[in-house]
């Protein structure tokens, strides 16, 4: 995928070597860190970087700070997480998809599942 102001995800350090240790990563971490926080088991699909690397390629590959999570998470959670970070209201320890703050957003944005008749479940 290419953006302008970013550049490709090859650019900004996604290569062959990181397609192979995310692989690596999700194999040996199946379930979605977030959803695991809040009781629900999801499948892995994207090894997250906990802190915003931002080009930096000591933080890209420290592995120590890669979570998995689900595409959900990655997309919805992650995003608000991250704005709270830059804007200084959580500090990085929060951009863990089982904190305190990870948990409530993933509570109260998560999707709500409609029964045939269209009304929430549960």
């Amino acid at each position: 995928m290419y953006d302008r102001d970013r550049g490709s995800s090859r650019q900004r350090g996604y290569t062959a070597s990181w397609d192979r240790a995310s692989l690596q990563f999700k194999r040996t971490h199946p379930r979605c860190l977030g959803c695991a926080a809040v009781g629900k088991v999801t499948a892995v699909e994207v090894t997250d970087h906990v802190e915003p690397h931002r080009g930096d390629q000591t933080k890209f590959w420290d592995q120590q700070m890669w979570q998995p999570c689900c595409r959900w998470h990655h997309d919805v959670v992650k995003k608000r997480l991250e704005a709270m970070f830059d804007s200084g209201e959580i500090p990085v320890a929060d951009l863990w998809l089982n904190s305190r703050p990870a948990q409530r957003l993933t509570r109260r944005l998560q999707p709500r599942r409609l029964d045939a008749d269209g009304w929430p479940t549960g």
